[in-house]
């Protein structure tokens, strides 16, 4: 069974999904269960997904997938074989604090070094 979700919308940078599934038999061998998490662009599907659980025939039942560094509208494709059921839960994770991007790095120690170089000789012209 493939299920495909409504969109929804993570605005924070760092999100995870909670998951978990009941096996509809024994054994666990011929269970499939796997979510793929997609952007939504411009209506359609995302060419990539930015996340993906897959449990085959496994006895893991539940746990946690962290994404990081993706705020977008998204939507999820849900493939199920042998679960009676299962939740999913997504969560924003408000409480972190964004990566500072590495590339701002460079521009900013220019401009403090640039700055230093005018108050340095701004002083020097006044003490002359």
């Amino acid at each position: 069974e493939s299920t495909q979700t409504e969109s929804f919308t993570c605005d924070h940078v760092e999100w995870r999904i909670r998951w978990e599934y009941v096996p509809s038999f024994q054994p666990t061998e011929s269970i499939f269960f796997s979510v793929f998490t997609y952007p939504r662009e411009e209506g359609v599907r995302g060419s990539m997904y930015v996340n993906s659980i897959i449990e085959i025939g496994s006895e893991k039942r539940s746990g946690t997938s962290y994404v990081h560094d993706y705020q977008s509208t998204f939507f999820m494709i849900i493939n199920v074989i042998g679960t009676e059921n299962y939740t999913i839960i997504v969560e924003q994770d408000i409480g972190s604090i964004p990566e500072f991007p590495s590339w701002i790095i460079l521009p900013l120690f220019l401009i403090v070094t640039f700055v230093a170089i005018l108050a340095k000789k701004r002083l020097l012209k006044s003490t002359n």
